[in-house]
């Protein structure tokens, strides 16, 4: 589990850190932080983890530019091998049921989820991935696209919310 104050730091770090130097010293810096990190992964700068779930990053993997990833407590994020995360993509774990009886149409409680991006595959830039979704191995979500459904293995979608274009 990641913890608050160590990631609070990590984060200023990254924001100074050059952005395509410092591969290993970014990685030890992330498991410090309670971030699993397997070999090889890429850092750009100006990633941001917020919250206190679990984050699995694992071999090879590459983050982009200002990637943001939002943990619920409870929750989990897993970017599997070779899979790529574009710069200023958003990623998160959870949400705010709708409450029309309630203090406020969100409700104050909290959901949790895992996010799966599959073995391979590109969320490319400024993509937001919605909870509970599971990209598959070697699919292509198109720049832009919403992610609110899973995504089946071997296929390119895009759009808001994200479908099917074609499969690879």
């Amino acid at each position: 589990m990641i913890s608050s104050k160590k990631i609070y730091i990590v984060n200023l770090l990254m924001a100074i850190l050059p952005n395509s130097g410092c591969q290993k010293l970014k990685a030890r810096i992330y498991r410090w932080a309670g971030v699993t990190v397997g070999s090889g992964v890429e850092f750009f700068q100006g990633i941001k983890v917020q919250g206190i779930g679990e984050l699995e990053i694992h071999d090879r993997a590459f983050i982009g530019h200002e990637v943001l990833f939002m943990l619920n407590e409870g929750s989990k994020i897993v970017i599997e091998e070779s899979a790529i995360v574009g710069s200023r993509s958003v990623v998160m774990t959870g949400f705010h049921p709708i409450t029309p009886d309630g203090e406020r149409i969100l409700s104050r409680e909290g959901t949790c989820s895992t996010v799966r991006i599959g073995k391979g595959c590109s969320v490319l830039t400024a993509c937001i991935v919605l909870p509970g979704v599971t990209v598959g191995e070697m699919a292509l979500v198109a720049a832009g696209a919403i992610v609110a459904k899973d995504v089946a293995p071997r296929t390119l979608v895009g759009g808001c919310p994200a479908k099917l274009i074609r499969t690879l």
